[in-house]
């Protein structure tokens, strides 16, 4: 089902399922282009079950730290092969490992045959369970962005935290891991325009997730009168590419210290004066 189906039945707000994919409270739909995609069965009774939870008082983070605590369901059909057992074990040790891999060499420098050794597979394993080194770095996509992010900041990151407080963790983050975050972008960017229809679908589909990550905060925060009313998705991409220029006139020289370009950028925005 599409998203709109899946908040219909639910009764779970748009903005609310994408805040629960975020914190991955939810597993990632199967992506069918790059705004299509589709939710299954497992989608609705994970919503019903945080609805259930939350009734009983628990937070998000609490909910996350039980959910975690339990087997990991079964990944997409989309991203798993047919079969079970070893074969998977073999492809989450890949996909971890490659995660690692690319934040640290970058793209171009990292090959599937030094993947598939920290792995403890055969090259032909990875091209077998993966159709390409670009189709393998999209599908890292949710272990990388998670990787930058630090663990203390993730636990953090809670829907009813203010919306200055979050924004000044999002933006240290991103700064703080500036050159990471600018070369998953330009990854992403180019498999999204050179790579194959399923790869540049992917691509720019996870692109648009990790910019609009932020999009239920802002609604929340535009809803309540904290923020100009201006679209939530529009603002997420500003502030976006405001982060991403930031860290460039940091890399330029020394001339301006990273808690100064912090607070211009939350200065600019208007995020220091929506906690007031």
């Amino acid at each position: 089902m599409k998203i709109a189906e899946l908040c219909r039945v639910s009764g779970v707000r748009r903005s609310t399922v994408h805040h629960y994919l975020n914190l991955g409270l939810l597993p990632p739909p199967r992506t069918l282009g790059p705004r299509l995609h589709h939710f299954g069965p497992e989608h609705l009774a994970r919503l019903r079950e945080i609805r259930a939870l939350r009734a009983e008082g628990l937070g998000l983070r609490a909910i996350r730290a039980r959910l975690d605590a339990r087997p990991r369901p079964a990944a997409p059909a989309l991203l798993r092969p047919s079969g079970a057992g070893e074969a998977d074990d073999r492809r989450g040790r890949i996909l971890d490992v490659a995660a690692r891999l690319f934040v640290d060499r970058g793209f171009d420098r990292v090959r599937v045959a030094a993947i598939a050794e920290a792995a403890g597979v055969g090259k032909a394993t990875v091209y077998r369970l993966f159709t390409s080194k670009s189709a393998l770095f999209v599908e890292c996509l949710a272990r990388l962005r998670w990787t930058l992010v630090p663990a203390e900041v993730r636990a953090q990151l809670t829907a009813d935290l203010p919306l200055d407080v979050e924004a000044r963790l999002r933006a240290s983050a991103v700064l703080g891991q500036r050159r990471a975050f600018a070369t998953v972008h330009d990854l992403l960017r180019a498999a999204a325009r050179t790579g194959g229809a399923d790869v540049a679908g992917r691509a720019q589909a996870a692109l648009h997730r990790m910019i609009t990550n932020v999009e239920p905060s802002l609604r929340r925060a535009i809803d309540a009168g904290a923020l100009r009313p201006i679209d939530g998705e529009l603002q997420a991409y500003m502030l976006w590419g405001a982060l991403l220029a930031l860290g460039d006139r940091l890399d330029l020289d020394d001339r301006f210290g990273a808690d100064e370009v912090l607070e211009a950028f939350l200065d600019l925005f208007g995020l220091r004066a929506a906690a007031t």
